[in-house]
């Protein structure tokens, strides 16, 4: 709206201006064409005046003039004439001044302004003297007054005809559109993607809406892309822990079938091994199927889902990892449901980094506690997973910097920095918060608090499978 009332004021100062210099022309021109129009009068009236004077000098002087001049001002009304004689004449203070017509006007003593007009005469080749003719100025300040009152009026009217046009085509057409699309900025900022266009328009605002909206789609579409990726880089680290879990079941498979090959075993015994053999396989799809799971890519859907199953699936899915590195993995959890409205896949994604981080920070082994909580805040009922190691922490300085993309502690080649960065994103796509404490050679505590679903709608829709299986 700031750039909107810059505009209005701009233009309205531009428009009063120009109202104003128009007022101050017209009154100019109107000053101008009075004092033309007196001028001309004022000659017409000393050329009428002209032969009485000529007949009034030569016969019988001064007097015989002034006496003329009165006879014709009986018949001009709203003027005074005299005679100003153009030799000084005894102690007679008037006297002409000058050969050319000259004007003037004066202030008389009840304030009211009088225009003067001076018009030398010759006599048979002498300046005999001229002809001063007195005009109240009384309706021309009036006019002047009255022009300045319509011009306020007028700038007054325009005023507030262009406040009115310029807030509606300002403020409506300009000022509210770009507020939506600020406001829709700063939803992308806040990871809230994708974003449909703000504004339906086929003008220059409709167009940036329709350029931002593209642009939240690719950015959404480069995040998925870019988390995949990050799933992919954890697969590799998942499926090395994978086959050293997978080569107990296979031992077993083997030892089993050649025992049955043998053709030494009991039917019972036969039985046994086939039941041997088909749980140890069971075993191995399921390990297969979760890897395959948290590998594939699938559009984002936030659906009724338990945090607390997807727990304990992650703890499953990562325990090959922790027993490879002598860590265990201690999962806290009463056997109610931990309810949100999230992704199951994503949600699986930020515990497995977690996870995977713990397990890596503990090269000598350790424990892993992983702790489920409910908890009220002044932001509702909160779902809250707490991951701890007991690593060697992270130095207080690299706190502030831990979910900046590519930031890692690790070495190089064992992290790429994006697994924390991915896993904020996520988490406030989520409407969570996730937070991270470390004492140096004790332990650190990742967390993540997530809203907890509306009971209002657990009748109408049950908690998912709640992670990839």
């Amino acid at each position: 709206m700031k750039l909107a009332a810059k505009l209005i004021l701009l233009f309205m100062l531009g428009v009063l201006g120009i109202v104003a210099l128009f007022s101050w022309q017209t009154i100019r021109r109107q000053l101008k064409w009075d004092e033309e129009l007196r001028a001309n009068h004022v000659d017409d009236v000393v050329g009428a005046l002209k032969p009485a004077i000529d007949d009034a000098y030569r016969n019988g002087g001064v007097v015989t003039i002034q006496q003329a001049i009165e006879v014709t001002a009986r018949h001009i009304p709203g003027q005074e004439l005299r005679w100003v004689e153009g030799v000084p004449a005894g102690d007679s203070e008037t006297t002409i001044s000058s050969r050319k017509v000259s004007r003037i006007s004066v202030s008389d003593k009840d304030g009211e302004t009088v225009a003067h007009t001076f018009v030398p005469l010759e006599i048979d080749g002498s300046q005999a003297g001229g002809v001063e003719v007195s005009q109240s100025m009384k309706q021309q300040e009036q006019f002047i007054r009255d022009s300045m009152i319509a011009s306020v009026l007028s700038l007054l009217g325009v005023a507030a005809l262009s406040g009115m046009m310029i807030y509606f085509g300002g403020v409506r057409l300009v000022g509210e559109p770009l507020e939506k699309l600020i406001d829709q900025v700063h939803q992308i900022g806040a990871g809230k993607l994708p974003q449909p266009p703000a504004l339906k328009r086929s003008d220059e605002l409709g167009s940036l809406a329709e350029a931002i909206s593209q642009m939240s789609r690719q950015l959404d579409q480069q995040q998925n892309t870019i988390r995949h990726t990050d799933r992919l880089g954890t697969v590799g680290t998942l499926a090395a822990g994978m086959a050293h879990e997978m080569g107990t079941p296979l031992n077993v498979v083997a030892g089993r079938a050649g025992l049955i090959a043998s053709g030494k075993l009991s039917p019972e015994e036969v039985r046994q091994s086939a039941q041997t053999i088909k749980s140890e396989a069971e075993r191995m799809t399921t390990l297969i199927r979760q890897l395959l799971d948290f590998a594939r890519q699938s559009p984002t859907t936030h659906t009724r889902i338990d945090i607390g199953q997807i727990a304990r699936t992650t703890c499953d899915l990562i325990e090959p990892i922790a027993d490879k590195s002598s860590v265990k993995i201690d999962l806290h959890a009463d056997d109610q449901a931990y309810p949100i409205r999230g992704d199951a896949t994503q949600i699986q994604q930020v515990l497995t980094n977690f996870l995977t981080n713990a397990v890596q920070a503990m090269p000598d082994g350790g424990t892993v506690t992983v702790a489920l909580e409910r908890r009220q805040s002044s932001q509702g009922d909160r779902m809250v997973v707490h991951v701890t190691d007991q690593g060697p922490g992270i130095p207080p300085e690299q706190l502030d910097h831990v979910f900046e993309p590519f930031y890692t502690t690790k070495d190089i080649g064992q992290g790429t920095g994006l697994g924390l960065s991915i896993a904020y994103g996520i988490v406030q796509e989520h409407g969570g918060d996730i937070e991270v404490q470390s004492n140096e050679n004790v332990q650190t505590t990742f967390s993540v608090s997530l809203p907890a679903a509306d009971e209002s709608t657990a009748a109408a829709e049950e908690p998912t499978a709640t992670a990839p299986s």
